[in-house]
């Protein structure tokens, strides 16, 4: 029988299906223990780290390469947080899209002409959400609501539901840098001059959040037991069996409500003080439905 050696495709699909398997290894040793998000990371000479947040094919690798010719290359995939904002860079090489092939081909940082890491402690200064826009007028960093950041972040965060209370994990990250931003640009050949705007910034003040209450054991309504719940501005963010559920101004009300064990005639006078006659439909009526879908999304119980 022959042996055939193995040709350089296969070699190449090899190290793309490899670099996979040993991403996928390092983020399950780490599970539960940092926040783990799937983005792209840079260090300014300080140490400071800015934490580029998007799902495959928003631009993380094309990003690595142009700011990593100005900045320190910390990951073109994985950036691993501690409570205490320290970083733990995963300079893999960078996984390129090359046209024609079916699968990535793994490039080397230093072929690349990627910088090394600072000589500072690595600590995380930002996240951002990658946002590419040919047509913007106005590029540049903007603020995100910190319930809105936690949704859209949820699916690009590593074993979210293992962190211990995930939600108030995330939130007090976003506290230490104050909040989470969208970073708008044309093209990633522009995303040096932003990012050196966004390291020169001050830091913002943070969101103010709050847990949400413990459950009552009186009303006519009982909330299903969450994993974690947190309040801002009036919204609530709750996580429940992995799923991560954002709340209007009227469902958090309603919530809210129920989880101190308040009537549906107590909540809905609270609504109508709070945000007026509705239109279309009568405050009860409105409620009910409000009620409703609540029931529907798992997070109340008629008693």
């Amino acid at each position: 029988m022959r042996i055939l050696a193995p040709t350089l495709s296969h070699l190449e699909r090899s190290l793309s299906d490899l670099s996979t398997q040993v991403t996928l290894a390092a983020l399950d040793a780490l599970r539960g223990t940092r926040l783990l998000l799937h983005a792209a990371g840079v260090a300014a000479p300080d140490g400071r780290v800015l934490a580029l947040v998007g799902p495959s094919g928003r631009g993380k690798t094309t990003a690595s390469r142009h700011l990593g010719l100005h900045y320190g290359y910390v990951s073109d995939e994985t950036v691993a947080v501690d409570p205490d904002l320290t970083v733990y860079p995963y300079r893999k090489p960078l996984s390129i899209i090359v046209e024609g092939k079916p699968f990535k081909e793994q490039i080397a940082p230093s072929d690349l002409g990627l910088l090394p890491l600072p000589d500072a402690p690595l600590r995380l200064a930002g996240i951002t959400l990658l946002d590419r826009d040919p047509d913007t007028d106005t590029p540049g960093a903007f603020p995100v609501d910190l319930i809105d950041a936690i949704c859209e972040m949820t699916p690009q965060i590593s074993y979210l539901p293992d962190l211990p209370s995930p939600l108030q994990y995330v939130a007090r990250i976003a506290d230490q840098i104050g909040g989470v931003t969208r970073l708008i640009y044309r093209d990633a050949a522009d995303l040096p001059a932003l990012v050196e705007a966004m390291f020169a910034a001050p830091a913002p003040n943070a969101q103010p959040w709050t847990v949400a209450p413990a459950a009552a054991t009186t009303g006519p309504w009982r909330c299903a037991e969450v994993d974690d719940a947190i309040l801002v501005d009036g919204r609530a963010c709750i996580l429940r069996e992995g799923t991560v559920t954002a709340l209007d101004h009227r469902g958090a009300l309603a919530w809210t409500m129920c989880l101190e064990g308040a009537r549906t005639e107590q909540i809905t006078e609270a609504a109508v003080t709070a945000f007026g006659e509705p239109d279309g439909s009568t405050p009860h009526e409105l409620m009910t439905q409000t009620l409703q879908e609540l029931v529907e999304h798992g997070l109340l119980i008629r008693a």
